[in-house]
């Protein structure tokens, strides 16, 4: 595990020589290297230094020179990871992989314009393009040393593969972006599903109780559901009609729901294709709420959990930035850090930036589609996907003018499109993003913001005490005859009127409470999205109540939010006091009664045992029978059996193969049985009584009777038998979309799965001593070595995540000369 890293040649790059037994490899790739190089500028300088975690800092002189330090180090650390994000990123997995990744190529592809990349990264100044040149040319260096001494140099999981690493350039830079991030982070949408789900209701109840059904389980707004930008703050409301815009639809085949949604789960993930947005949490507090008396920034970004992280550390300075902060593998912008000036973060957005449109189809030709009182023919484009050990595939990419076509519904003559507000602005995007690491103030953060198109929540601080959240994303001017739930008609009636202006934009600086928050909850009153379900029952309540009052937090309580929330019972909050009055008249002998006195004893964490098999407290066995049974109870007679089904998921971790989930909500029925037992008050009109005119009181109170004669079936009258296994926390070799980040042994584990981030980080602004913590584990690298050997950094992050530990951040030059491992000089 700290076998150290292999020695790199500390010569400059042009001179390297490749040993002997490396000559003709090493020879072939570099022609061919060369042959896909960027024009480089004259030759520079570049300097990396690492800290005691393995953390690289890059000074360089130009732009060109800092991103090829900057390039070249992540290929040192992660060069198998960058390799497995080109291809998950341009679609070309199966090439090294073989068949089984024909599915996700055929995803990534069917939703990517290479053309379009090129144009926009055509169309940029010589300083902008500098960044992915720069990058791509680090990482070609990187790979040519590895070429020339593979003995030493080329990682484990390429010889395991039987193939090497293979050249970049600008375009995969911004393939990553666009194809990893982008595509997985900002596309998606419910709208077919929501008509779907219209339809089994109405064939099942009628169309008008379908209707009433549907508004119950999929609504627009719920009042009561807390916002990043406190309620009473004036925000923009987006155009959604109130009544539904179904009727003028055709009906929806239950093949091209099905085929609609696995195209989402090939590009999204199985968690982000279901339950729009999933990831991240953040909080920021000002100086009248930190015992500093200074701001504090905390984010936990979700980007689930993997081996190597999908995140690494990395220090920007010179060319106009001085950053440090961490950032997904391949990406030029870094996501998450401070300047020394402001500190940033994020978590996903909830404006609705996408839109899928129900295309006509010809009948003439399934490959033409009405718009505008004509047939169009479609954009088809041709693409070769590569498989290894067998023939290429060959697939059509086809387009309207609304977007790239997601699915066919043939029998009723539709197909399927989904249009995103920043196609056409995905470099643009990037860029905002990039340069926002540069500002020194909110006005110049707010300036990048404006360029970024895709639905992001920025979080901001600064050492002047300030606090911030902006709502960023591009939103579409849509048109009135709109209900934005569902499909829009593709025939031309319902198109964007252009983009709302920035200043439409959600934001709250220096709220009057002294905080912000966020665990993906909506953004702002009034701002409505097609598939969120925003609910008063949200798990952003785990950090409200902590931070909530007068008092004022030091920095480690700031960080200790964090612990809370990770190990919280997300549906216990809500639920353990209603099951406790309920059953408070009973006798206190009654096995129901003290099914209820286990809840009440209970602290509502979900923490390990000794030993590590079983959770510590039985009430969560108790909570988690319970909901299941009330479940049943409340929505069995209105909901048809496969839809109630949909309903048995209680929300809790489960491994899978793709590893640990990356970011755990309260339960959908949970939301359900919250506004049903809130009858009249709550924030979703009760249209279908689920009650069936029954006691609320009684009816948890059955509920409770029921899940303790099922457990007392299953496991005895001893209510210490009532166990769970721990679900513990993997570190899965397997990336978010399915591909192989590592090998298959390297999934580390620790005890129990924590909500918590992929990364977490905490920049205290102490004017002229900012500092910074981190954890993104495993480690800083993901290196292993021919014989196996794994770098010193490669794990060196668990213990600390496993314990809610943070390691500090060199931000300085001199923090960093005082923890120095290494430095190294390359000339490019």
């Amino acid at each position: 595990m700290n076998a150290a890293r292999p020695a790199s040649p500390m010569n400059a790059i042009a001179s390297h020589r490749p040993r002997a037994r490396a000559v003709a490899g090493a020879l072939l790739a570099a022609a061919w290297l060369a042959g896909c190089a960027t024009q480089a500028p004259p030759a520079g300088e570049v300097t990396i230094k690492r800290d005691g975690h393995g953390v690289p800092h890059v000074y360089a002189g130009t732009t060109y020179g800092l991103f090829y330090g900057f390039g070249y180090a992540v290929a040192e650390d992660r060069l198998y990871q960058l390799e497995m994000a080109r291809r998950s990123g341009n679609g070309s997995v199966a090439e090294v992989l073989g068949p089984d990744y024909v599915a996700v190529d055929t995803a990534t592809r069917s939703n990517i314009d290479p053309a379009s990349i090129r144009r926009q990264i055509d169309a940029l100044g010589a300083d902008d393009r500098a960044l992915f040149e720069g990058y791509a040319a680090g990482v070609n260096a990187r790979i040519r040393e590895v070429l020339a001494d593979r003995a030493r140099l080329m990682p484990r999981q390429f010889i395991d593969n039987g193939f090497v690493p293979t050249a970049w350039s600008a375009d995969d830079v911004a393939l990553v972006w666009i194809g990893l991030i982008l595509n997985r982070f900002f596309a998606g949408t419910a709208e077919v599903a929501n008509l779907s789900l219209l339809q089994q209701l109405k064939a099942a109840r009628g169309d008008a109780a379908g209707l009433q059904l549907y508004e119950q389980l999929r609504w627009l707004e719920d009042p009561t559901a807390p916002t990043i930008v406190p309620r009473g703050v004036p925000s923009p409301r987006t155009s959604a009609r109130a009544e539904p815009g179904d009727a003028a639809l055709a009906p929806l085949s239950p093949t091209a729901a099905a085929d609609f949604r696995a195209t989402q789960v090939a590009r999204l993930g199985l968690a982000a294709a279901e339950q729009m947005p999933t990831a991240s949490n953040a909080w920021v507090l000002g100086p009248g709420r930190t015992r500093e008396g200074v701001a504090v920034l905390y984010n936990g970004p979700q980007q689930g959990f993997n081996n190597p992280s999908f995140v690494h550390g990395i220090g920007l300075h010179g060319a106009g930035y001085d950053l440090t902060g961490l950032t997904p593998v391949g990406l030029l912008p870094v996501l998450f850090g401070t300047n020394g000036t402001i500190a940033w973060g994020s978590t996903v957005g909830s404006l609705d930036t996408n839109d899928s449109y129900q295309e006509e189809l010809s009948p003439a030709d399934r490959y033409s589609y009405r718009y505008q009182g004509a047939w169009r023919p479609m954009t088809r484009r041709v693409d070769e996907i590569r498989v290894k050990g067998e023939a290429p595939r060959r697939i059509e990419v086809l387009s309207t003018v609304h977007g790239f076509v997601q699915s066919w519904d043939l029998p009723n003559q539709r197909a399927y499109t989904v249009r995103s507000s920043w196609q056409g602005r995905e470099v643009e995007t990037m860029l905002g993003w990039a340069q926002a690491a540069r500002a020194r103030d909110w006005p110049q953060f707010l300036a990048q913001g404006a360029r970024v198109s895709a639905s992001i929540t920025w979080f901001y601080a600064d050492v002047a005490g300030n606090i911030g959240v902006v709502g960023l994303g591009s939103q579409p001017r849509r048109p009135a005859a709109q209900d934005i739930r569902f499909p829009a008609r593709g025939d031309g009636s319902m198109e964007w009127q252009g983009l709302l202006p920035f200043e439409a934009n959600p934001r709250s600086f220096n709220p009057a409470q002294g905080y912000l928050a966020s665990w993906n909850n909506q953004i702002a009153a009034g701002l409505r999205a097609d598939g969120a379900n925003f609910s008063h029952v949200d798990r952003v309540a785990e950090i409200h109540a902590q931070l909530q009052g007068d008092a004022r937090l030091d920095a480690d309580q700031v960080w200790r939010v964090n612990e809370n929330a990770a190990l919280a019972d997300l549906n216990a909050r809500y639920f353990v006091p209603k099951i406790v009055e309920a059953a408070a008249r009973l006798p206190q002998n009654d096995p129901v009664r003290r099914a209820a006195d286990l809840l009440a004893r209970w602290d509502f964490k979900n923490r390990a045992a000794p030993g590590d098999a079983v959770y510590a407290d039985n009430a969560t066995t108790v909570l988690r029978a319970w909901l299941a049974a009330m479940g049943r109870r409340l929505l069995s007679q209105d909901l048809p059996a496969p839809l109630l089904a949909n309903y048995a998921n209680l929300g809790y971790p489960t491994l899978t193969p793709r590893g640990s989930p990356g970011s755990v909500q309260p339960a959908a029925v949970s939301k359900l049985i919250w506004n049903a037992l809130a009858g009249p008050a709550s924030g979703v009109p009760q249209r279908i009584d689920f009650l069936h005119g029954q006691d609320p009181q009684a009816l948890v109170r059955a509920a409770l009777a029921d899940a303790v004669a099922e457990l007392s079936a299953a496991r005895g009258p001893d209510m210490a038998r009532w166990t769970t296994p721990v679900v513990r926390h993997r570190f899965s070799s397997i990336n978010a979309i399915g591909v192989p980040w590592a090998g298959a042994d390297e999934q580390p584990e620790t005890s129990p799965y924590m909500n918590r981030g992929t990364l977490s980080y905490r920049v205290v602004l102490r004017p002229g001593a900012v500092g910074m913590c981190s954890v993104a584990a495993p480690g800083q690298s993901g290196f292993v070595d021919p014989a196996g050997r794994r770098d010193r950094h490669y794990g060196d992050q668990l213990a600390l995540f496993q314990d809610f530990g943070c390691k500090p951040e060199r931000l300085t030059p001199a923090q960093l000369d005082a923890d120095l491992e290494s430095t190294r000089t390359l000339r490019y």
